[in-house]
């Protein structure tokens, strides 16, 4: 089963909303059998995503209260087909110790685009939900560009309409 990981710094903003939107825009696709979780290059683990992404993605009709933070983890990181990046810093990050899935690393705001400028999404930690909101808005974005061709590589004759 194909599985991509979505990576942020601490694994409680970004990256949890990125792995819920795309859990929830396969599903009401009709598509199944893809694995999507996050990590976070300095996540602590076991805590709760920040309450304002969960308050921004439960008006979204994304549910991400059960997620819980965790670091980077190797093995998973080694079976990841697509593994996408909130920033290139993090990018960098994995890249740097994880070399042997360099070839699957990208930047969510770039992929599937090789380039490596620019291309963050920034960190709304300590900011008001208004931020949260924008961020929400453009990690949707992102996945809804990206959606077709995710759909084309990982779901068997999947084809999401556009």
């Amino acid at each position: 089963m194909p599985q991509i990981i979505f990576v942020c710094t601490g694994n409680i903003c970004r990256s949890p909303m990125a792995e819920g939107i795309l859990r929830a825009r396969w599903r009401e696709a009709g598509l199944t059998d893809l694995v999507v979780s996050s990590m976070g290059t300095q996540g602590l683990p076991h805590f709760p995503a920040e309450p304002l992404a969960c308050q921004v993605c439960r008006e979204n009709g994304v549910d991400i209260e059960a997620h819980r933070s965790r670091s980077l983890v190797g093995d998973e990181l080694r079976s990841a087909d697509l593994v996408l990046c909130m920033e290139p810093a993090q990018r960098r990050f994995v890249e740097t110790f994880f070399p042997w899935i360099k070839d699957r690393i990208g930047l969510l705001a770039l992929w599937p685009e090789k380039g490596r400028g620019g291309g963050a999404i920034a960190d709304p930690m300590g900011a008001d939900i208004s931020v949260f909101r924008k961020v929400f808005g453009r990690i949707d974005s992102h996945l809804e560009r990206i959606l077709p061709t995710l759909s084309a590589l990982y779901s068997p004759g999947g084809k999401i309409p556009q």
